[in-house]
């Protein structure tokens, strides 16, 4: 391939990176995987044919192993070309090995070009290896603090697939601290949730009554996305609305104890008087929002060209909407 001679850091999806630790606090998996995350974002955007040409330079992010759970075509890491193009005797021959050599000259460079800091003989995935061995162990708190994540309130202007994207990352982050959470757990923590919004009783009540064979997280989807459907199509302004629900929702959960594990939903949350619904975030895709959760790095539903690192001062280009809760059909 010819590399793109126009690429630079300003086409980087992610151009800051979150800080994986600070002065009081030492790296955690968190904040590990959040930079494993964007770094392989930043360099599947470098372009390149190597590898299959559908990841970039994420080689330069992942082991041979993990890339090989991307890609049937392995990542060839290239290699220096001499510093003189192969002679030729006819002019075409010469030409051709000419064009040869640039072309090598070119991805060598693009592979190996990095900013030269202290630890410029020290590549980014060796970095990354000794983050991951020395700091990505999950603790038992991480463990309890991951069981309740599933149990936060739902938002209802956020859409419902947010609360299977949190069931699904607690279980895939459960299985990283070999705890895994099953199926019939997260089941639970899910219809928990939906049950305490208030939003749905009838789906509830079908859910509570219907054999424990069918309750699965493919079905949970199913049958509380048709009944958030339907909710939003017949919402009126006499019901119980968006605002009620916001108004009515916990927002905070406390510590696990030990024991509170085999508690019921509701003793799970506590209100919190001192928060405000008024306090917005900002997301590139969607705009301003009352939605505290609801920012430019954990948005769920991003746009073509959306950027985490966008922010209420510094938009990026993002939207520069106000979103609001759906109204109710005429």
């Amino acid at each position: 391939m010819s590399p793109s001679a126009n690429f630079t850091i300003s086409d980087f999806p992610h151009k800051v990176l979150n800080p994986i630790a600070t002065n009081t606090i030492a790296p955690s998996y968190a904040s590990l995987l959040l930079a494993q995350c964007q770094l392989s974002a930043n360099a599947s955007a470098i372009p390149s044919l190597n590898g299959g040409g559908a990841h970039g330079h994420m080689a330069l992010t992942l082991t041979a192993a993990a890339y090989a759970e991307l890609s049937d075509v392995p990542f060839v890491i290239p290699i220096a070309p001499p510093a003189d193009p192969e002679p030729g005797t006819m002019q075409p021959q010469i030409t051709e090995n000419n064009q040869l050599h640039k072309r090598a000259v070119a991805i060598h460079s693009l592979y190996v070009a990095h900013p030269q800091f202290a630890y410029s003989h020290v590549t980014c995935l060796d970095l990354l290896d000794h983050l991951w061995r020395n700091f990505g162990t999950i603790t038992a708190s991480d463990l309890k603090s991951n069981i309740q994540s599933m149990y936060t309130p739902w938002n209802p202007v956020d859409p419902i697939e947010t609360i299977f994207h949190r069931l699904n990352d607690a279980i895939t982050f459960s299985t990283a601290g070999r705890d895994p959470i099953s199926e019939p757990a997260a089941v639970r923590a899910g219809y928990d949730v939906f049950e305490h919004s208030g939003l749905f009783p009838r789906a509830c009540e079908t859910w509570r009554t219907a054999s424990p064979d069918t309750h699965t997280l493919a079905n949970l989807r199913t049958l509380f996305k048709v009944a958030n459907t339907d909710h939003k199509r017949t919402l009126t302004t006499g019901s119980l609305g968006y605002a009620n629900v916001l108004a009515a929702t916990p927002s905070v959960l406390p510590s696990l104890a030990p024991d509170s594990l085999s508690l019921p939903f509701s003793a799970l949350l506590v209100s919190n008087s001192s928060a405000t619904l008024s306090e917005k975030t900002y997301c590139w895709t969607h705009g301003s929002s009352n939605n505290r959760r609801h920012t430019s790095a954990t948005c769920k539903n991003k746009a073509p060209g959306h950027s985490d690192d966008a922010t209420a001062t510094n938009t990026l280009g993002g939207s520069t909407k106000v979103w609001t809760a759906p109204k109710p059909p005429e």
